[in-house]
């Protein structure tokens, strides 16, 4: 292999994370080869005794090709927990401080296919697949662009690149051990796949990828617990990142969800702090917690915000709500509140149960109250209501299931 095309656009600034190792030299020699514009990132965690040389060597490269480089030395920096992810951070935050300083467009990353298939492995083995199984060819971290051209090259075809090509590289021998989880993986499973092995489950990520399904909060029963595991892992996956909150969602998770919303009672699932899945009767919806609160708005005649849509200007005498209040207040309904219907007292939660509320929504249903706090009017809820008033008052239930 004497090319790698890397199909990104010339007239942009790119930022080419490099380690010295033999995946992202054949990446910055791809991008030299293809005219790309480029700055170049290295980091030295100084973990190992190669670090120092690695640097030197890869800054003369650059040097040697009129190319600006960016170290980052972690010498003498501690951190707690898991240095992976410490890690992680302090290279993804660098990137991003050189990525804006230079006004690059994007970082290039020289994750490869061997990578891909080790990330969809061990997504397997803890039972959880995100929402692009493997590795995405682009992403955002840390408020810039990633990304990863070489995802269809092995890391032997990119080692031979290297090789043919004369780029030098270093080989980091602490991948050489299985004392991590995906090193392990890398010597026991992925280097020994066949060529037909390697092909078909390259075929089982791309199939899992395919797994699109719509975005909507409110689903039919038999619908939802008809989507996949992949596609609830999506759904679910999208509506966490609007509230920037995250779980990993197993198989065991959503086989427990389906099994639960097949069965005759209502239930609901806390997904996260912000997100939930609720059944109720013969639906199934997504809700956004964090706007299951109290509220309290005062008006005279006229109310028009997020939530409601009420205009009483031409009255009101058609919902019993009598218009010789000097403030009118509409606000969530408490619990165990009773409720007077043509001159019979009627417990609210009594009415909701009648009515086939949804559970979430009975925390949030209106009422219209009059200075005094005596509660004039309550709104019915029906599914698929048409409200036949002349005055007018809109709850806007799907409120509570936006992101």
């Amino acid at each position: 292999m004497n090319k790698i095309n890397l199909n990104l656009d010339k007239s942009k600034k790119h930022v080419v994370a490099c380690s010295f190792g033999p995946d992202s030299m054949a990446l910055l020699h791809a991008a030299i080869e293809n005219g790309l514009n480029v700055v170049v990132a290295h980091v030295n965690y100084r973990k190992r005794d190669a670090a120092i040389f690695e640097q030197h060597a890869l800054e003369k490269f650059c040097k040697d090709r009129g190319i600006k480089i960016y170290v980052l030395d972690l010498l003498g920096e501690k951190h707690d927990g898991n240095f992976q992810n410490w890690a992680r951070e302090k290279r993804y935050q660098f990137f991003k401080n050189i990525a804006e300083k230079e006004g690059a467009d994007s970082v290039l990353v020289a994750h490869q296919q061997d990578d891909v298939l080790e990330t969809y492995l061990m997504q397997k083995k803890r039972g959880n697949l995100a929402k692009n199984p493997g590795i995405p060819e682009k992403n955002e971290l840390f408020g810039v662009q990633i990304i990863r051209p070489l995802l269809q090259y092995s890391k032997e075809e990119l080692k031979n690149f290297d090789d043919e090509n004369s780029v030098p590289y270093s080989i980091d021998e602490s991948n050489l051990t299985n004392d991590y989880t995906r090193n392990k993986i890398r010597h026991e499973i992925v280097e020994k796949l066949s060529a037909k092995e390697r092909k078909n489950l390259l075929k089982e990520i791309e199939t899992k990828e395919k797994a699109e399904v719509q975005t909507k909060t409110i689903w039919e029963i038999g619908e939802f617990c008809n989507l996949t595991y992949e596609q609830i892992v999506r759904l679910l996956d999208f509506y966490m990142s609007k509230t920037n909150t995250h779980r990993n969602i197993s198989q065991k998770l959503v086989s427990e969800i389906k099994k639960a919303f097949r069965g005759q009672k209502n239930c609901s699932f806390d997904i996260t702090s912000d997100v939930a899945l609720e059944k109720d009767y013969d639906s199934v919806y997504l809700v956004n917690t964090r706007r299951l609160k109290n509220y309290e708005f005062c008006f005279e005649k006229k109310l028009e915000n997020a939530i409601f849509d009420i205009d009483f200007e031409f009255g009101a005498e058609d919902r019993n709500v009598p218009l010789t209040s000097k403030k009118l207040i509409v606000k969530n309904i408490p619990v165990n509140t009773e409720v007077i219907i043509k001159n019979y007292s009627a417990d609210i939660n009594r009415l909701f149960i009648d009515w086939k509320m949804p559970h979430y929504l009975r925390k949030v249903w209106p009422g219209i109250y009059d200075e005094n706090g005596k509660l004039l009017y309550v709104p019915r809820y029906r599914k698929n209501f048409k409200d036949k008033h002349k005055s007018k008052f809109v709850f806007r239930t799907n409120y509570f299931t936006e992101f």
